[in-house]
């Protein structure tokens, strides 16, 4: 029996147009009658999460930045702080590369120095709580993930600059075509899924997750019910146990309703 169910949202739950899904809210309603646990789990900040799923936000469970910043009904967040000196090598490393903009994510706030239009309407579809700063080097506050927007392609050009440099002591991880994320080494959405799983008391086997990226894998091998979307690349298509149909149509959902409703 399925106990939890966790996905990702972009390319994921969310459709073409970074909405959610129309009957998303009636689904959960029935999977609330159940008790099933929903967990989203995304590279995206909480304070936009929490946004996207008013009126329901507290009644979920939300892993944010991938596994760095967690939240549980009820209870206080549960953040991986990065160590300052690093988030300032990080910031340096990223001076001289072209068409990238660096986001630091604090638990006061969020920040980045002044971009492009092109760039910064990408940092805005994600990012609703932010500050600009014409410094990112000390900024004053704890840093739980550095982002970066590279719209060179994040896979081809900052991943191979920034994982020989930090990839060792960090996890360095490709979140989107044009987005890279760096957290601490044991950061991520399957070690927060599997947290979850303790703190639930719920196993591998109740465990349903979706995703389509890079940053989804350990978060879909915590699960029995694995499903990497249709519309994931050809080499994610090995970590999942199932396919789900595309996220244009509807496939969180439509697995939802046949493997738990």
């Amino acid at each position: 029996m399925i106990r939890l169910i966790a996905t990702d949202m972009d390319g994921t739950l969310l459709d073409e147009n970074s909405k959610l899904p129309k009957d998303f809210f009636s689904t959960l309603e029935k999977l609330n009658e159940k008790n099933i646990r929903f967990v989203v789990a995304s590279g995206r900040p909480y304070h936009t999460l929490y946004e996207n799923f008013k009126p329901h936000s507290d009644e979920l469970y939300f892993i944010c930045d991938n596994g760095a910043y967690i939240v549980e009904p009820g209870k206080d967040p549960i953040i991986s702080i990065i160590d300052k000196n690093t988030v300032n090598d990080i910031v340096r490393a990223c001076e001289d590369m072209p068409n990238t903009a660096v986001i630091l994510c604090g638990v006061k706030n969020t920040y980045h120095k002044a971009c492009s239009e092109e760039i910064k309407k990408e940092i805005d579809k994600y990012y609703i709580k932010k500050t600009l700063v014409s410094d990112l080097i000390d900024i004053d506050d704890d840093i739980f993930k550095v982002t970066i927007c590279d719209f060179n392609g994040s896979k081809e050009h900052s991943y191979k600059a920034l994982n020989p440099l930090f990839g060792k002591e960090y996890k360095v991880v490709v979140s989107g075509a044009v987005w890279i994320d760096i957290n601490n080494k044991n950061i991520n959405k399957g070690d927060a899924i599997k947290r979850l799983q303790e703190d639930l008391d719920i196993s591998y086997d109740e465990t349903m997750a979706f995703g389509d990226f890079y940053n989804d894998v350990e978060m879909l091998q915590s699960a029995h019910y694995s499903f990497v979307m249709e519309n994931a690349n050809d080499d994610m298509k090995q970590y999942g146990n199932y396919i789900a149909k595309k996220n244009t149509e509807n496939g969180v959902i439509k697995a939802i309703e046949e493997y738990v409703l």
